[in-house]
């Protein structure tokens, strides 16, 4: 009797479990209260500040890629600076990947189908900005199929850094093109993180990119017309001034939106045994250049003294080098996408190998010009140094070397313009593994299949 009674309370229990299955699975598995679903707009500030974070962040940009061009060095934490890359420190990767891009793609998409072309146009700028840095650190990447598990692909194929600059530099233009003529882009208020709903900031933001990479692969490919064509186009504003920088801008209300250095360089953090680097530090003092003291504190002997990369600083010795100014890890500093001043420089290389018509001389000097003011540097600051014998335009050479000193504070940007140009000329660190300045990062190794 047991038995029979046991067989069927089995059987009932399976009747109400596939009838529970095939009916209404989908509606009582929701939660009632639950967004399932956002307007296109919800995904932009996650997305900038994800891509600020990423970029900005100790590892790749900070501890590595910053010690890899001399801007820093570490006394107690050698590893980066004799380029022991470890593959399981690949963040940006991860970073990208796994979070705003993905954003980026469905907002995309969202923007499309709500009919919102400014946003089509934002998406586009920062999905764009986060391929590019991904093929600027690691060279080869998926890009054609990334990001599309919903379609099956879960194992894309990596494209090549050509073809990826190019295409991104065809949805740079498109996102210069639905921006054209728009005062204002269609977010709500306080979405936008970057530039506050301004259209046109935007598009100067995607042509300066634009800018940027046709640059960067102009060795390669022939960019000269297509460079003469960004500059003169009276609907691709470039530009103008700091005030059209693209940055986002940290609190310091809330530990989620401290910059990521803060608890590195802030006042308040341990002594890291981070340094500035005798390179960089040498050039400053050999050339009177007032940013030394923007860049780092006088030593405890009060003078300027860099730290050898890869040495590290001996015990009890790190004293006698300069620390990193706290500036650069205040819980508010911006976290920089483009400046102005680099896109002088830019504008400055491009004249001077006859890319653009133009006075190199004039876009050099507004680089610099730029980046002393960015700094708080005094008028009288620049004059003086840009009139020196040091300071004074004299080549495509000297474009490069300030480019790199501007860069301090941005090491993957300043490594990645190192690598393209071989400027300045760097030795290569003590006690390295390789006899080179690492020109990639490695792969993570989730890649190694």
């Amino acid at each position: 009797m047991k038995k029979r009674n046991f067989i069927l309370i089995a059987g009932m229990l399976g009747l109400l479990l596939t009838v529970g299955c095939e009916k209404n699975f989908d509606t009582i598995n929701k939660d009632p209260n639950g967004i399932t679903d956002v307007p296109s707009d919800y995904l932009l500030p996650g997305a900038i500040m994800s891509i600020s974070n990423a970029e900005n962040g100790f590892m790749e940009s900070f501890a590595y890629s910053s010690d890899w061009i001399q801007h820093i060095s570490c006394g107690f934490w050698t590893d980066p600076g004799r380029y022991n890359f470890e593959k399981s420190r690949s963040f940006l990767w991860d970073n990208l990947y796994t979070g705003p891009l993905l954003d980026l793609k469905v907002m995309n998409k969202k923007a499309v189908g709500e009919g919102n072309a400014s946003l089509q146009a934002v998406s586009l700028i920062m999905y764009s900005y986060g391929f590019a840095l991904l093929a600027d650190c690691y060279g080869p990447i998926p890009y054609t199929q990334a990001l599309a598990a919903e379609s099956g692909i879960n194992k894309p194929e990596y494209d090549s850094q050509e073809i990826i600059y190019l295409a991104v530099l065809d949805s740079l233009k498109k996102a210069n093109q639905l921006l054209s003529g728009l005062s204002k882009i269609s977010v709500k208020s306080g979405y936008d993180v970057m530039f506050n709903g301004n259209a046109e900031k935007w598009q100067k933001f995607a042509n300066a990119l634009r800018l940027r990479i046709m640059i960067r692969i102009s060795g390669k490919v022939d960019m000269s017309g297509k460079l003469q064509e960004l500059v003169d186009g009276p609907d691709s504003p470039l530009p103008e001034s700091n005030d059209d920088n693209a940055v986002f801008n940290y609190s310091a209300n809330n530990v989620r939106t401290w910059n990521p250095l803060y608890d590195v360089l802030s006042a308040e953090a341990s002594d890291g045994g981070y340094r500035i680097s005798k390179t960089l530090a040498d050039q400053l003092i050999s050339t009177s250049d007032p940013r030394l003291a923007v860049y780092a504190f006088k030593n405890s002997s009060g003078t300027y003294a860099g730290l050898p990369n890869g040495s590290g600083s001996g015990a009890g010795q790190i004293d006698n080098f300069s620390r990193i100014n706290t500036r650069y890890g205040q819980k508010d500093r911006p976290g920089v996408f483009i400046s102005y001043s680099e896109v002088m420089f830019l504008m400055a290389e491009a004249a001077a190998r006859n890319l653009i018509s133009g006075d190199a001389r004039t876009f050099y000097e507004k680089g610099i010009g730029a980046n002393f003011t960015e700094l708080g540097l005094k008028q009288s600051d620049f004059v003086s140094f840009i009139t020196s014998s040091y300071g004074r335009y004299t080549n495509a050479e000297r474009i490069g070397l300030q480019k790199w000193v501007a860069l301090f504070g941005r090491g993957i940007e300043a490594w990645t313009e190192y690598r393209r140009t071989g400027l300045p000329v760097l030795q290569p660190a003590a006690f390295a593994l390789v006899s080179v300045v690492p020109y990639r990062c490695l792969y993570p190794l989730t890649e190694e299949q």
